[in-house]
């Protein structure tokens, strides 16, 4: 337990600084908590690119979901999002919901994307986020058997949704509290500019950004598979 809280704490000050905004010159103030960013359904493409430069100028690391074929359209982006410190999980193959396959075909699915993820960037995935937040006890057993933790989320703007565009960012800036997994997506620039305002905007009041297994950590939770988690108060 006092390794557990070792860990936490040196985490949380290598973590301190990953904000510029919190970084600037005799800025002393006190962190308020750190969030997890998690980007679903790439790579793709361009969007992706501007989403990486974007958090690349900000110091921040985010996850990402990966869907299988994506990789295998953008191989060159996944492998920058490793080589960046993103932490990079499984979103499925095909982005097909899962919730109705046997084990087996959930087993062979993710086979499949995780082969696609460690061919283009020499990641063993460890994580997993099913289509939809679609889940079963088969998916959770698949899941446990290849030792992927299942993630979900706190935070949802539905930033896919064209039709609620103008409330993504205010969504998300009255409802991220400390510890929260927020679900975005890398698709359209809409979403790309609304992640980028909203790290700036909660970086200037005071909180920190991390990678999902980052904020477990932070949290002392240790991730174990084929377990689902949604967020990690600290």
């Amino acid at each position: 337990m006092a390794v557990k809280r070792i860990a936490a704490l040196v985490l949380a000050l290598a973590l301190f600084f990953s904000c510029a905004s919190a970084a600037q010159a005799g800025n002393t103030r006190e962190t308020k908590g750190y969030i997890a960013l998690s980007f679903d359904d790439g790579p793709s493409g361009e969007i992706t690119q501007q989403l990486l430069d974007g958090l690349a100028q900000r110091n921040v690391h985010a996850t990402f979901f990966l869907c299988g074929y994506r990789i295998a359209q953008y191989p060159e982006l996944a492998q920058r999002m490793a080589e960046d410190g993103h932490e990079l999980g499984l979103h499925s193959d095909r982005h097909d919901y899962m919730q109705h396959m046997t084990k087996q075909e959930a087993l062979e699915d993710l086979t499949e994307c995780m082969g696609k993820l460690t061919e283009a960037t020499g990641v063993t995935a460890r994580l997993f986020r099913p289509p939809g937040g679609l889940y079963s006890a088969d998916l959770l057993e698949a899941s446990k058997e290849l030792g992927l933790s299942v993630i979900f989320w706190s935070v949802d703007p539905h930033d896919w949704d064209k039709n609620q565009a103008a409330q993504v960012l205010p969504y998300l800036l009255s409802h991220t509290q400390a510890g929260d997994i927020v679900l975005m997506h890398d698709l359209t620039e809409h979403s790309v500019s609304c992640a980028l305002s909203f790290i700036d905007t909660m970086c200037a009041r005071g909180f920190e950004f991390c990678t999902v297994s980052e904020l477990a950590a932070l949290s002392g939770t240790s991730l174990s598979p084929g377990v689902y988690y949604n967020r990690f108060p600290h």
